[in-house]
This record gives C-alpha cells, sequence and structure tokens, in this order.
C-alpha cells in the first residue's frame, strides 16, 4: 500500500505519531491506531498480567461447546458497558464482523445490497449466503432506495460506517428510513469509527444518532482501539445464537492475552475521552491546512485525510519528497483509491499541532 518507499527498511515503533525507520525518526501518518495506546501503560499492563497469570497465546474453542473461558468475560463486559448493549462477543478477527452478524439473522432477509467500496469481509460474508446480491454505487441513496422498491422481498444493506481509504461515512440514518418500510435490516462494518466517533465512541451510529433492533454494528479492535480481535455489540440471544453457527462455531476463540489487552483499550477508551477531542482536534487542522492549499477534501470527522494529484508518479514523487524531509505519507491503493492510487493521510491522538503544521508546510512547499 506504500508503495515502495518502506520496501527493505527496518521499521521500528507503534502505528502513532513517530516512527523509527532505519534508525531515523519520522513523523508518521500512515496508519490507523488513531488513539494512539500501543504504549498506553494500562495496556502493557494488562499484557503482563496475563502472562503472569501465564495464559496461554490460544485457546481451544468453546464457541461450540456452549461455554465462555473466564479469558473472554472481562473483554466481554467490557465492550457491553463501551457500547451500552446487554452483551458482546469478542471475535478473533475482524474479518469475521459481516458474516457473524449475517449468522444471527437467518430467515430475516431475502436479498442483499452492498456498497462497491465495501470491506473485502462484507463481499465474502454476503456471498457465502448464497442470496442474491446487489451492488450500489459509494454512499448513493438514490440508487439504494430504486433497489429496495424495485424488488420484492426483505432487504439487507451491508456496508462500512467509515471507509477507510476517504473516511467517508456511510448515511446510516438514510439507510435505516428506506430500510425499514421494508421490513429490512442494516449491517455495519465500523472498524474505523468504533472509539473515534460518537462522543463516547461508540462509532458511526452514535455519530448520526441512529439505533434500533434493525440495525447491527461490528468492528476490529485494531484500528482505534489499537489491540487484537473484533467485538460485536449485541443481545444475549444474538450471542447465544452467532455461538452455535458458523464462523464462530468451528473457529477458535481468540487469544487469551490479546482479550486482556482488549479490555484494557476499552476501558481507556471511556476514562479518556480527551484522546478523542484532541484527535479530533489534529484531524480538522489537517484538513483546513489542505483546503488552505487548494486541494480538494471531503467533509469528514473521522481522522482521515485523503487527496488526490494528477498522476500516481506525481504521488509517489511527493511521498519520496516528504520522506526526504522526515514526514511519512501513504500512497494507497486500497479500497476505492481509483487506478493512480491515493494519498492517504491518518492523524492520531499523540499526534501535535507542530506536527500538523510541519505536514501542511511540506505540501506547500512541494505542490
Amino acid at each position: 500500500m506504500t508503495g515502495t518507499i518502506l520496501t527493505g527498511k527496518r521499521v521500528l515503533g507503534p502505528e502513532s505519531a513517530r516512527l523509527e525507520v532505519d534508525g531515523r525518526a519520522m513523523i508518521n501518518f500512515i496508519g490507523f491506531n488513531y488513539l494512539a495506546l500501543q504504549r498506553h501503560p494500562e495496556l502493557i499492563e494488562a499484557a503482563r498480567s496475563a502472562l503472569d497469570q501465564r495464559l496461554p497465546w490460544s485457546q481451544m474453542g468453546s464457541n461450540g461447546y456452549g461455554g465462555i473461558e473466564d479469558s473472554f468475560k472481562g473483554v466481554i463486559q467490557s465492550a457491553s458497558a463501551h457500547f451500552g448493549t446487554e452483551s458482546a462477543l469478542f471475535l478473533p478477527t475482524g474479518y469475521f464482523c459481516g458474516s457473524v452478524c449475517l449468522s444471527t439473522l437467518e430467515n430475516q432477509y431475502d436479498y442483499i445490497l452492498i456498497d462497491e467500496y465495501a470491506h473485502f469481509s462484507m463481499y465474502d460474508a454476503a456471498r457465502l449466503t448464497g442470496k442474491p446480491v446487489f451492488l450500489y454505487r459509494h454512499l448513493d441513496t438514490n440508487q439504494v432506495e430504486a433497489l429496495v422498491y424495485g424488488h420484492d422481498g426483505r432487504p439487507l444493506l451491508l456496508t462500512d460506517g467509515v471507509f477507510a481509504t476517504w473516511g467517508s461515512i456511510a448515511p446510516l440514518d438514510a439507510y435505516a428510513s428506506l430500510l425499514r418500510p421494508r421490513g429490512g435490516t442494516l449491517v455495519v462494518d465500523d472498524s474505523h469509527g468504533f472509539s473515534v466517533l460518537g462522543r463516547r465512541g461508540r462509532g458511526t451510529i452514535e455519530h448520526l444518532d441512529v439505533e434500533g433492533e434493525d440495525i447491527l454494528i461490528a468492528g476490529s479492535l485494531s484500528k482505534g482501539f489499537c489491540a487484537q480481535g473484533a467485538i460485536f455489540p449485541c443481545s444475549h440471544a444474538q450471542a447465544f445464537k452467532a455461538r452455535s453457527r458458523p464462523p464462530l462455531r468451528g473457529a477458535g476463540c481468540g487469544s487469551p492475552i490479546s482479550a486482556h489487552v482488549s479490555q484494557a483499550a476499552l476501558s481507556v477508551s471511556r476514562s479518556e475521552p480527551d484522546r478523542r477531542e484532541k484527535l479530533s482536534a489534529r484531524s480538522t487542522q489537517l484538513k483546513a491546512g489542505l483546503r488552505g492549499l487548494g486541494l480538494s477534501i471531503i467533509d469528514t470527522p473521522a481522522p482521515i485525510t485523503a487527496f488526490q494529484l494528477r498522476r500516481r508518479d506525481d504521488m509517489l514523487n511527493l511521498q519520496r519528497a516528504l520522506f526526504d524531509e522526515g514526514i511519512l505519507i501513504l500512497v494507497s491503493n486500497y479500497i476505492g483509491s481509483g487506478p493512480e492510487g491515493t494519498i492517504r493521510c491518518a492523524t492520531f491522538a499523540d499526534h501535535s499541532e507542530e506536527d500538523v503544521a510541519a505536514l501542511v508546510a511540506a505540501l506547500r512547499r512541494k505542490l
């Protein structure tokens, strides 16, 4: 995803405001560990405590037997408290988010709508259902409406909450309004919204103030929370159903050590809301600075700021020029980046005003 800029180089440090590349300290705008918790004392202590308790790195898959290992009870309770839900599930990987949500919806939908820029895992989850699948143009509520009212039966819509490349926000409130009269359901992979959007860090649904039993959310812990695994906030009934069906039935539960660290990350996210406030301030500063350079920057509260130059070579040359000045940016070829790619800059809670100003000043000199 980074072109050739880091090929063969030795990279050290957590994915936050500073990275060390071949022994050189760099101001970093590459990545997605938005709250910058990797070196937080509570996460380090959680990992140390798990090792002191001699917890195993991996655990037998008890989901199929109906049990819950003690190692995972803490993260489930912490996730339920964070998201204000009756229960939650700790998933071994964020790639399970869509398929686990769908496993609780058996016989509750007849066809699937999916955003063209949705995560790969959502496409795979949709294909595994055997139901008809229809793509719609990115964020296009008009096309969603046409598809919903152009087909008989109950629709299921799959989307990201925050899209990884551009930081665009799915219009979940509009989708819900279109789906409900048809008995539809909305499933959201909010990996890039969890922890960073909403007053309490509950993600895109909190940011847009939309909720209901017909909306299911799940998301990775490896983005804003800086942990490992994923969370599906849900009811007791949904948790029971998901544990008894694939993919959780037949899959490992995940790492008890990761569960301990994830519990700490969820706790820190609740107890230190100033991290979200600082992250938002730095993201707003960067967007304003790049607009001041005449760049087209979409209006999004996500800690993602992206733009394009005319040619991929121009973007790669800019990446190299900033690297020489000690600043890391990403030329992305990820979902939705287009044939030439996109320059994607992430902000982190440990970025300073000076870090962002340095990036804007460097771009002013080079563009």
